[in-house]
């Protein structure tokens, strides 16, 4: 296949493959090798009988596996700070793209039935324009031939930016933010929740959570970054 010549949305140099990003700049970034398989917290050890983190194990998370891609680092953030900020829809379409690659590379267990943007509020999309989530999710979702749905959840409440919050207070402030949109029950046994940012994962799993009291057995994560609160 050949594509034509882009500029690499970070240093500007010609590119000729199918993302605007240069292999030179993909390969800084901060790929997260050693996570826990259930919330995607980085471990700094891991053995085959050692891949749940503390945390997991002594709480009832309601999320079943996560994948994240790397650390929320530079130049990693760059992309996706630019693109919730300043509409580099771009960049979501490159993040995409990693993605893809790395679910392609992993090949392991079955695809889920659906995949289920973290939705923004009304207030907050209207302000934005677009859910990051969804443009992520798109190139992922046309590729492997998933539903991308986006009218089973809604955000029904207006929550505080999480960005300035403990974990605690990241907690309390988006519980039961989430609801079912559809009255109808769902028909889905295996989800995939897709996020630009996981840090405390109190957001996806609300959501997980949501989704299981209504039915769904199993529900996964697939994430660009994985954040730690200092």
């Amino acid at each position: 296949m050949v594509f034509l010549h882009s500029s690499c949305v970070l240093c500007g140099g010609s590119v000729s493959r199918s993302i605007s990003l240069c292999e030179s700049c993909e390969g800084d970034f901060p790929i997260l090798a050693s996570a826990c398989k259930q919330c995607g917290l980085p471990l700094f050890k891991v053995s085959e009988h050692d891949t749940v983190c503390g945390e997991c194990l002594k709480t009832s998370s309601m999320i079943d596996y996560t994948l994240c891609l790397f650390h929320y680092q530079a130049p990693l953030d760059f992309l996706i700070t630019t693109l919730k900020y300043k509409q580099q829809l771009s960049h979501a379409e490159i993040l995409g793209q990693l993605l893809l690659t790395r679910l392609k590379q992993e090949k392991k267990g079955e695809l889920p039935e659906c995949i289920i943007p973290v939705p923004l509020h009304k207030s907050r999309l209207v302000k934005r324009g677009f859910n990051q989530s969804i443009e992520i999710a798109r190139p992922v979702a046309k590729a492997l031939k998933l539903t991308i749905d986006t009218k089973l959840v809604e955000r029904n409440r207006k929550t505080s930016a999480q960005t300035d919050l403990n974990a605690s207070q990241r907690r309390k402030n988006v519980k039961n933010c989430f609801e079912i949109k559809l009255q109808k029950a769902i028909n889905y046994d295996h989800v995939v929740i897709v996020d630009d940012v996981v840090t405390t994962g109190s957001t996806i799993n609300e959501l997980a959570k949501l989704l299981k009291q209504s039915g769904v057995k199993k529900v996964g994560v697939w994430a660009i970054s994985r954040a730690v609160l200092a």
